[in-house]
């Protein structure tokens, strides 16, 4: 896992309002699991809202990184940070 995938994974982890979110390493993306009853399509069109306030306290030098997104294993959507 790289460093700026690590820090990502480490701010969403320990952010309150994802406290119910389970984020895993898979590779150099994230794969995130949220609750069952979560409206996949306000979150998706919500996500980079959501996260972005984060990216401004990530230290390590950016590089692409994709966030595998949904309720179950397989992924409702797929946000890439460039």
């Amino acid at each position: 896992m790289g460093k700026y995938q690590q820090e990502w994974k480490l701010m969403l982890q320990k952010e309150e309002a994802f406290k119910d979110w389970k984020i895993r390493s898979s590779g150099g993306d994230l794969l995130i699991r949220v609750p069952e009853d979560t409206d996949m399509d306000v979150l998706k069109m919500q996500f980079s809202d959501l996260i972005g306030p984060l990216a401004a306290l990530i230290k390590s030098p950016k590089t692409s990184l994709k966030f595998y997104v949904g309720t179950t294993t397989e992924a409702d959507f797929i946000f890439t940070l460039n």
